[in-house]
Order: C-alpha cells, then sequence, then structure tokens
C-alpha cells in the first residue's frame, strides 16, 4: 500500500511541476521538442515510484523521421505512463474530454497536443480525430488503445474501427504494441500497486498507404492478429511479491 501512496503523492507533485512548464513552453511554441522531454520527465516519475522495470524490443524497426499510428492492448492506468517513457517518438493520445477540465492537469494536456475525446457524442469523436490529424502534420505520432478503455481481463475486448480510419486516411503506417506486466502490477478495480517487470513489444509496422478505407476490416483483423500472437508467447515474468 505504501507504494500506491507513493505513485499518487508522485502524480500530484510531478503534474504540479510539469504541467505548468508544459502549459508554458506550448503557448510560446506548440510543437517544442521541449514538451516530450517534459512529457517522458512526468511519465518516468511515476514508473519509478511504482517500483515498474520497463523494457522493450523492436524499438528498431521505428524509424525517427517516420509517424506513426501505435495501437496497444490496454489493461492497466500504468499502461500510459510506462508507454511514453520508451516510444522515442513525439506520442500524443487520445484522452477522456473531463480530463481537460482538470485544473492544471488538463491546462497541460492540452497545451501539449493531447486530443479530448467524448465517445459517447459521435460528432465530437469526428472531431477529436479531425484534431489527431492535424497532430500528426504537425509531427506528432498518435497512440489509440482500439479496445477504448481498459480490459478487466487479458483477453483482449472487441476492437473499434478509429484508430484504422486514421491511419487510412492519413497514410502513416499502423504499429501494433503488445503490453505485458502492467495487469499483473495494477489490474481494474485494484489501488494496491505490486512491484512489477514490465515489458513492451513493439511489431514491424503495417504499412497503409495502398489501402482503401475499404479494406478497414482487413486491417483490423490484421493487426489484432499480430497483437494476438504476441501475446500467444510466453507471458513475461512479471509481478513480484510486494
Amino acid at each position: 500500500m505504501f507504494r500506491s501512496i507513493r505513485v499518487v503523492l508522485t502524480l500530484f507533485l510531478a503534474t504540479a511541476i510539469v504541467a505548468p512548464l508544459v502549459t508554458l513552453v506550448g503557448s510560446l511554441r506548440s510543437t517544442s521538442p521541449l514538451i516530450d522531454r517534459l512529457i517522458r520527465l512526468w511519465a518516468s516519475s511515476i514508473v519509478r515510484a511504482a517500483g515498474l522495470r520497463v523494457e522493450a524490443t523492436g524499438m528498431e524497426k521505428l524509424k525517427s523521421d517516420q509517424r506513426y499510428i501505435f495501437i496497444c492492448n490496454h489493461t492497466s492506468y500504468l499502461d500510459i505512463p510506462c508507454l511514453l517513457t520508451v516510444v522515442p517518438q513525439p506520442l500524443r493520445f487520445l484522452a477522456k474530454k473531463s480530463l481537460f477540465q482538470v485544473p492544471v492537469f488538463g491546462w497541460g494536456l492540452k497545451a501539449a497536443g493531447f486530443i479530448p475525446i467524448d465517445r459517447k457524442d459521435r460528432s465530437s469523436a469526428v472531431k477529436s480525430f479531425d484534431l489527431a490529424a492535424e497532430r500528426i502534420r504537425k509531427g506528432n505520432s498518435i497512440l489509440v488503445f482500439p479496445e477504448e478503455g481498459r480490459s478487466a481481463s487479458q483477453e483482449m475486448r472487441p476492437f473499434k474501427r478509429g484508430a484504422f480510419l486514421l491511419a487510412l486516411k492519413s497514410g502513416l503506417p499502423i504499429v501494433p504494441m503488445v503490453l505485458e506486466g502492467t495487469y499483473e502490477a495494477l489490474p481494474v478495480g485494484r489501488f494496491k500497486i505490486k512491484h512489477a517487470k514490465i515489458h513492451v513489444t513493439v511489431s514491424d509496422p503495417i504499412n497503409t498507404a495502398d489501402l482503401s478505407i475499404r479494406q478497414k476490416d482487413e486491417l483490423i483483423d490484421a493487426a489484432r492478429g499480430v497483437i494476438e500472437g504476441m501475446l500467444k508467447r510466453p507471458l513475461v515474468e512479471s509481478a513480484q511479491p510486494s
């Protein structure tokens, strides 16, 4: 339980320091590389406080001058800080609209270029994906959890089509990723964080430039198949006694 309290305190402290800095830098230059360094500082402070050791495999498959649509399984609140610490791309993701209304934290999200979404409002969701396309034009890669929420087990829920339509419309490659260990560290419905080893595996990018919108279902099936294939290999020995 001490670890969980430490993470909460670190979250508040890191947000209180980093969010105003991001807001300031973003108001001066929305594409400043300093924003990404501050985001990684925020994420790494949470990861360290949680006692997580994050390792990554396959990052060499990514080109530094190429932007991507990343998709990943999603089982824990710890997924985002873990991914932000290891993905070398300037990474933005879709976040609940309500988070942008939180003082200080929400200001930082907006200034950094994260994308608000209200999935219950279809017209709002469409605007969010238009905003994601704008972030791509500014040089950001986009992370989408295609299950649109955390899974209460390690079994993936059905994929929604948003990430795949975004990839097809932008012509960017989709990069399937797998996160292992965060479910054991902090699954849905639990507050107590366990010490864990986290592993991020990056698959080969899937080219979308030659695909049409009508092939979205084929793309969804292919990307899901890649993630399921990676998850079927022996899982990382992740959770350790707290």
